[in-house]
């Protein structure tokens, strides 16, 4: 075989070969649902080679307590890393299979033969709020030009509940426009977001609220599938509470890949792609049977001065990261913190691209119950710095853990 890759097994005489190291967690159903429903025309060949899978990978070992990562091309929708952690070594399980340790693996409490970059669903957090800045100028409810003063406390709007309070109460953060609401996660301006899309000109309406924010989430290509031909769960868009679920809690539930995907479109400004970890098939022959071309699921038209707003917003978030500083390559990217149970820590979320003004990557990373989305940021300038060669790749996955930024309160 080539350097870097391994042989994974076969079927219908199909060989599958991965780029090493490429940790998604595969079974004998991926290998049928590759070699069979993707490609059907090659069922009646022999000896065909699956082959760059992964197009770049960045390596499983330095992945750590991040359960998913994501990295994509924005201007060609291509998966460049997808992995999960904790993960396995899959060549045990081809061919002749080791039953112990196939055994160990399904007791395993870390769950490891589950792809937490593509089954794994969590709430979004404050990494939705890109979204409801687009339903919310789309939708007319806000300008940009307008802003919304935050008192840290989203109060007297919804009688009958208990108000919602921003992050950083007993503070606040003033009067807020767009950009400056995206760069600070100001949780009040998109309550008043949220609560201002479920208005129907007649009063409050919970389904106003909730078509309106389902209809951009679908836009980015939140409502469905990336369309990875392994095994992906369904996302589910927020069905209720318009107020919270602009911010990226209610009932949403997404993938690592499926915020991928959202993210991807942001760096481009409008491409969402169906997503595929295939970059080619050739045969031993060396005929070329497939090459990866781009897939796209659909544009969104917006006016560039909200793309600017959106993207400036992100930018800015970035800047206000310490462990940024002097950092060469300018990125752009948005934390989120996520709440699920009050028994359990919150799941950490980055989403970002990079460069700033000609992105060549993005990418999506969660920590579940993560504590704080700085853990998530962190470990996405790492993969930056992997990626635009900044430090040795020795030094990044073998190097030891320094003191952690970030601590115990978010700006989620």
């Amino acid at each position: 075989l080539p350097e870097n890759y391994a042989y994974v097994g076969q079927i219908n005489n199909i060989k599958m070969v991965f780029s090493f190291p490429f940790n998604v967690n595969i079974d004998g159903t991926l290998y049928y649902a590759l070699g069979s429903n993707v490609f059907p025309r090659l069922n009646g060949l022999e000896n065909a080679l699956l082959i760059d899978c992964s197009y770049q990978t960045f390596s499983g070992g330095y992945i750590g307590a991040v359960n998913g990562n994501v990295v994509t091309n924005p201007n060609t929708g291509e998966v460049l890393a997808l992995v999960s952690y904790p993960g396995y070594d899959n060549n045990r399980l081809a061919n002749t299979a080791d039953s112990a340790y196939l055994a160990s693996l399904t007791t395993d409490l870390s769950r490891p033969l589950w792809n937490y970059a593509t089954q794994q669903r969590t709430a979004p957090g404050s990494t939705f709020k890109m979204i409801s800045s687009v339903a919310g100028i789309e939708e007319g409810v806000i300008t940009l030009g307008e802003t919304i003063t935050c008192h840290g406390v989203f109060d007297d709007k919804l009688p009958g509940t208990v108000p919602p309070k921003c992050w950083i109460y007993p503070g606040s953060h003033g009067a807020l426009s767009l950009s400056g609401a995206i760069e600070n996660s100001c949780n009040v301006y998109f309550y008043e977001v949220g609560y201002r899309l479920a208005n129907n000109g007649s009063g409050y309406n919970d389904s106003v609220g909730m078509e309106r924010i389902y209809r951009y989430a679908d836009m980015f290509g939140l409502s469905e599938k990336t369309g990875v031909e392994i095994s992906e769960s369904e996302p589910q868009v927020s069905t209720q509470y318009p107020v919270a679920s602009a911010i990226g809690q209610g009932n949403h539930n997404y993938t690592t890949v499926g915020l991928a995907r959202y993210v991807t479109a942001i760096a481009n400004s409008g491409t969402v792609y169906n997503l595929s970890l295939i970059g080619g098939i050739q045969h031993p022959n060396g005929e070329i049977l497939y090459q990866y071309t781009p897939n796209i699921r659909n544009h969104i038209e917006i006016s560039n001065d909200l793309w600017n707003a959106i993207h400036l917003g992100m930018r800015r978030v970035i800047e206000q990261k310490s462990y940024f500083n002097d950092f060469p390559i300018v990125c752009a990217g948005k934390t989120g913190t996520a709440q699920e149970a009050s028994n359990k820590p919150n799941h950490a979320l980055f989403v970002g691209y990079a460069p700033y003004n000609n992105p060549e990557i993005a990418l999506a990373i969660r920590i579940a119950n993560g504590y704080n989305s700085n853990y998530a940021a962190q470990f996405g300038k790492d993969v930056f710095t992997y990626y635009f060669g900044l430090k040795d790749d020795t030094e990044l996955i073998n190097g030891e853990a320094t003191e952690a930024v970030g601590g115990s309160t978010s700006n989620d």
